[in-house]
């Protein structure tokens, strides 16, 4: 047990440090647990077999074909073209895209795609970027509740209904907490924005 929470405790310590790959820290921890005979080499493998890591590692596919082929880039020109000089409108329409996005992608995904877009429309207007990117890091993390596989933790809640034998969640389901929410919180941004300027 301790030999377990020291490996955990060093995992962790590493992904904060930064200073590694974090894909490289989990392989090295997951080798470390192996190797010293904590859990077995079924166990230490079985991740790459699960559906929603399988599906998680998709997504990251998906945001990367999205960047390849410009689709990312010609979304930051519209933005900034329907933009104008507001910052409200900017607001909303960040909102917009990055939940949208992160409905379908991962939001970590999203937000590094459209980051440079979203920059480069922020300084067109003149205006603060930590209003804008605070609003859309709010837009990231609630388009995750819009789908099933918008975040991780709805699909391994959804893998578990279904080895429970339960009825599975519906793609969208999660939308009808997520989509109130992202309105409401995108209404406030703006109306707050407006308020303040």
């Amino acid at each position: 047990m301790l030999l377990t929470f020291t490996i955990l405790l060093i995992t962790i310590a590493l992904f904060m440090s930064g200073r590694f790959r974090a894909d490289g820290v989990a392989v090295m921890s997951m080798l470390a647990l192996l190797l010293c005979g904590l859990v077995d080499p079924k166990a230490a493998l079985a991740g790459f077999s699960s559906g929603p890591v399988v599906m998680i590692a998709t997504l990251f596919v998906v945001g990367g074909g999205l960047t390849a082929t410009g689709i990312t880039h010609w979304l930051g020109q519209r933005m900034i073209a329907l933009a104008g000089s507001s910052e409200t409108r900017l607001v909303l329409l960040v909102m917009i895209a990055t939940g949208a996005l992160s409905a379908f992608m991962s939001n970590t995904g999203v937000v590094a795609m459209l980051l440079p877009a979203v920059l480069a429309a922020v300084m067109g207007i003149g205006s603060q970027p930590k209003r804008v990117l605070l609003s859309m890091a709010y837009a990231a993390n609630l388009g995750g509740l819009l789908t099933m596989i918008g975040t991780p933790p709805n699909l391994i809640v959804n893998g578990e209904l279904s080895r429970q034998g339960l009825e599975p969640f519906g793609f969208f389901t999660f939308a009808l907490i997520g989509l109130p929410l992202l309105a409401i919180v995108a209404l406030y941004l703006c109306v707050r924005d407006s308020v303040e300027t």
